[in-house]
């Protein structure tokens, strides 16, 4: 799952300052063209910011042409898949975090080259989207997370606990019967992907993909998903279910993304909000999303393309072309696009993010069965154990795993 920042104007200033790094290589890739598969571009802004990267490279390395191939993002994936069976797929190209470990165990694409990255300079939770048994199959471009807004009206200073936000929705929800401690996430795939996070502020993983170990109806998870179930006594679903409850007042805390942020102060000016990192139990945790780099394994020219993602990557550049795919940079020492005072959560946030499990059917357990499974504790149909105990073993069948 991927959303946009929007930060046009940022963007278009910072064309100007992309950095041209990468050194000459002897004339080695002089003369070839290498093709590059990326989603459609944001906006115009975003679409210079490629488009400089990509004469800065070639300009450091004579010779080379890259070639942008642009695709609408609800296609991307259909289109790619096509060119893998037909054997057609381009040298390099974006792949969302979660079909890294698909198409790695299957062959697809390449390992990424010892030597070629640092990789204590880049977020972990980023680089590790990138991991499937072990081992690294890409770089990542961009990435993004969710934390917790709060209507500072009726939460002056944000919970940093998971009791201590159950307490701040409690006393909401007291001093006003119409309005929601707290717009609890709900049983779909979007609460399915946040819901990781929450379990690793218990200090609690979802799988144990090594182990082939299915780890989310243990007590991490079923107390993640009890905390949810809890909030619901604050926050009645009659409240929540209303269009925008956060936004009209009607909840004082959601969670949600740097992309809900403009779009808050543009449509609810009156609003008088702040964000903050997610309450956890245990230690501070959180969910990530983003976009991820890798090299295929017909590339007819993978050490040039390796170079080039590592350019996308690197420090002089991943700022610019973070921001021109709709997140944050995923190297340190990137430079990060200004932002109102609400950015600083989000990159505290993403310091302590978890990479999904490296598990080619996660998108699927994800929205058929974690999802689900939220939506029936919440709903009173099963209690978090047993919705979660159903789950876990719906999972082991579908993955053949018997831990």
């Amino acid at each position: 799952m991927s959303r946009g920042l929007v930060r046009g104007a940022v963007v278009a200033a910072l064309v100007s300052g992309l950095a041209a790094c990468g050194g000459n290589d002897g004339g080695r890739s002089a003369g070839k063209e290498l093709t590059f598969w990326m989603y459609q571009d944001r906006t115009p802004q975003a679409g210079q910011v490629m488009d400089q990267v990509r004469k800065d490279f070639e300009k450091a390395n004579p010779g080379v042409t890259v070639k942008l191939v642009k695709i609408p993002k609800d296609d991307y994936n259909t289109k790619l898949g096509s060119a893998v069976v037909s054997k057609s797929a381009p040298d390099a190209g974006i792949l969302d975090q979660p079909l890294v470990s698909k198409y790695a165990l299957d062959g697809t694409i390449k390992e990424v080259p010892a030597g070629l990255i640092t990789e204590a300079d880049y977020y972990k939770g980023a680089l590790d989207t990138n991991r499937a048994n072990g081992k690294l199959y890409g770089l990542p471009q961009d990435q993004t997370t969710v934390a917790l807004f709060y209507n500072r009206k009726l939460v002056p200073a944000p919970p940093k606990t998971w009791d201590e936000l159950k307490q701040v929705a409690a006393r909401v929800h007291a001093a006003d019967a119409n309005v929601a401690g707290m717009n609890v996430p709900k049983g779909d795939g979007y609460g399915a992907w946040m819901f990781p996070g929450i379990v690793h502020g218990a200090g609690g993983e979802m799988v144990d993909d090594a182990g082939k170990k299915v780890l989310f109806d243990q007590p991490p998870a079923v107390e993640a998903l009890q905390l949810w179930v809890d909030l619901q006594k604050s926050s009645p679903r009659k409240i929540t279910d209303s269009d925008k409850p956060f936004e009209n007042g009607l909840a004082a805390m959601t969670i949600s993304g740097p992309w809900d942020v403009p779009t808050i102060k543009e449509q609810f000016p009156d609003l008088d909000f702040g964000v903050a990192p997610l309450p956890y139990k245990s230690e501070p945790a959180g969910n990530i999303g983003g976009e991820d780099s890798v090299v295929f394994s017909t590339s007819k020219n993978p050490d040039l393309a390796w170079k080039w993602l590592a350019f996308l990557a690197g420090a002089d550049n991943n700022g610019a072309v973070a921001d021109a795919f709709g997140g944050f940079p995923v190297h340190l020492k990137a430079q990060v696009p200004a932002g109102g005072p609400e950015q600083a959560a989000f990159l505290e946030q993403l310091k302590v993010a978890h990479a999904r499990p490296a598990v080619p059917q996660w998108i699927q357990v994800n929205d058929e069965i974690i999802a689900p499974a939220i939506e029936s504790a919440l709903t009173g149909k099963a209690t978090a154990q047993q919705a979660l105990a159903d789950a876990a073993g719906k999972t082991r069948s579908l993955l053949g795993w018997n831990g």
